[in-house]
């Protein structure tokens, strides 16, 4: 008998999962994992789907629209430099100084940033496009001369399509593969493999990866610290090399709603479409005189028609909408009864939908656009949720695709002496982190009720639960670019409508004499004024 020490652990067994028993309605399901040869066919196939999907169902492309319009917006995510002065021993003015500079290079970069031209908005909405739809997106930086190519700097993005990205068919077979993504030796992404077969011999057939190494590029993943290789997704699962379509949970639901709404569909127009018969009391023709019929294609009926004029029976098999027709004689026209859709089709619908939404995160409201059942209280609860899921998308974007871009931009600003640093603070390449610090803001979140909302913003301002540049960015814009346009109008206003700028004021309870805007010059004292 043991005296002393902890219990013996274990003794008593857990009571029995249903989950993890087969017993009961569970007593089949089994999960499969296919082999690791045959899960990039997997990927691929449901990732065809997506994009089939997409570009024929309702339904998915407004479910892909609404998620890209919201996260990136038309014009694109928006840098703010905030280079932290502090860290780097320089003075604040200066680094807002350095950052303006910065963001002037990007701006005029962003005009022509994809190798055929395209703005970098473009190349953004493409990227999240991409991402949501085939569940990556493959973007390839590439130099050009800048002179030659009508751009500001040498560095282009190439949008790829992420079927061309797969393991070349005599690498099929190696251990550092997985579905066009070579490892290092520690099991990291180390290169992408994307095809590139002589266009004049490559018929697509057998598809991509039926070519050789020969037909492919590779392209590593980083170039020292540079980004070789834009191969972005979000990784939901361990050891995930390749990503997923945002619509592959619920792909079945997509695919089966539509061919239910078409059929539907159909069914309406058939009942819609349905003809006036009449008929004779006289016997019809026999089943030979069918098959005659039909062997011969077909014939013409008209209203004179009739066994008894020595003229073959007609058999209709289809009519146009408001067509007279004639039935044979002894033939007797049946109404078809149109008893669908059931009365709870509307309701069935919504709850489909409403599943389709939730497997992407996103309520009813915002896949339909529909807020016709709605009230203010509901409309932005159901915004808010979607608003969630809308940032979890643009800071995806922004940290995996933006940000370093905007590092390769400032890099090559930097080395064609377009960004001047001071020289008693660290290198551009001692502190590169420090001196290409940036937030991006992205489209507004937009107002259910502008009044209630604007009233509680200013009642956070007012306790100090929010800062101007939180407010600001909500709405998708820039502190210190809302200030400084806000100092250059209320200028303009005082010098060229004094009294629309003071009758603004007393409505709005401010006075007559401002305070001064951050954008407004420094005041000159009036012994500097008599000296100047």
């Amino acid at each position: 008998m043991r005296a002393e020490g902890p219990l013996v652990p274990g003794v008593v067994p857990r009571v029995s999962r249903d989950a993890g028993s087969f017993r009961g309605t569970l007593s089949n399901y089994l999960p499969g994992r296919p082999a690791p040869a045959a899960m990039w066919r997997e990927r691929q196939v449901a990732a065809t789907r997506s994009e089939d999907l997409t570009a024929n169902d309702w339904a998915a492309s407004s479910l892909v629209s609404n998620i890209t319009l919201n996260a990136v917006g038309a014009n694109g995510l928006m840098p703010s430099s905030v280079i932290p002065a502090n860290m780097l021993g320089i003075d604040e003015d200066l680094a807002r100084e350095i950052g303006n500079a910065m963001e002037d290079a990007w701006w005029l970069w962003s005009e022509r940033a994809g190798y055929d031209g395209q703005p970098f908005s473009e190349l953004q909405y493409m990227g999240m496009h991409s991402a949501l739809v085939h569940g990556e997106m493959v973007h390839v930086p590439v130099m050009v001369d800048p002179a030659s190519d009508g751009g500001f700097l040498g560095l282009r993005i190439q949008p790829v399509h992420p079927q061309r990205m797969c393991t070349p068919a005599d690498k099929r077979g190696q251990s550092n593969f997985r579905d066009g993504v070579e490892l290092d030796v520690h099991g990291r992404s180390f290169a992408g493999w994307i095809a590139e077969p002589d266009p004049s011999l490559f018929t697509g057939m057998h598809g991509w990866d039926a070519l050789g190494s020969g037909s492919f590029r590779r392209i590593p993943y980083r170039v020292g610290h540079r980004v070789g290789l834009f191969h972005c997704f979000r990784h939901t699962s361990e050891e995930q090399y390749r990503g997923e379509p945002v619509i592959t949970p619920a792909l079945k639901l997509f695919r089966h709603l539509a061919d239910s709404l078409e059929y539907e569909l159909i069914g309406q127009i058939v009942a819609a479409s349905f003809p006036l018969v009449f008929t004779s009391g006289r016997k019809g023709g026999s089943t030979d005189d069918m098959d005659a019929f039909f062997r011969n294609g077909g014939g013409v009926q008209g209203p004179q028609g009739g066994q008894g004029d020595g003229q073959a029976p007609v058999y209709h098999q289809a009519y146009a909408p408001g067509q007279v027709l004639y039935a044979n004689e002894g033939e007797d026209a049946k109404v078809l009864s149109s008893d669908r859709p059931g009365a709870n089709w509307s309701s069935f619908v919504t709850f489909i939908v409403r599943a389709m939404g939730a497997s992407a995160g996103l309520p009813y409201e915002a896949v339909l656009k529909d807020f016709s059942k709605t009230n203010y209280s509901s409309a932005r609860a159901a915004l808010l949720e979607a608003w969630r899921v809308y940032m979890m998308w643009r800071q995806w974007q922004a940290r995996r695709y933006c940000h370093p871009l905007w590092r390769m931009v400032q890099e090559e600003a930097f080395l064609r002496g377009h960004i001047k640093l001071p020289r008693n603070a660290p290198g551009f390449y001692e502190a590169l982190p420090l001196w290409t610090a940036a937030n991006w803001i992205g489209p507004g979140r937009g107002y259910v009720d502008p009044v209630k909302e604007a009233d509680a913003a200013i009642t956070m301002l007012d306790n100090g639960l929010a800062t101007y540049s939180e407010i600001l960015g909500e709405r998708g814009l820039d502190v210190e670019d809302v200030w400084t346009l806000r100092g250059h109008e209320d200028r303009m206003l005082h010098r060229l409508a004094p009294e629309l700028a003071e009758r603004i004021n007393s409505r709005t309870g401010a006075t007559a004499q401002r305070g001064p805007y951050p954008s407004d010059p420094p005041a000159q004292t009036q012994e500097q004024g008599h000296a100047q």
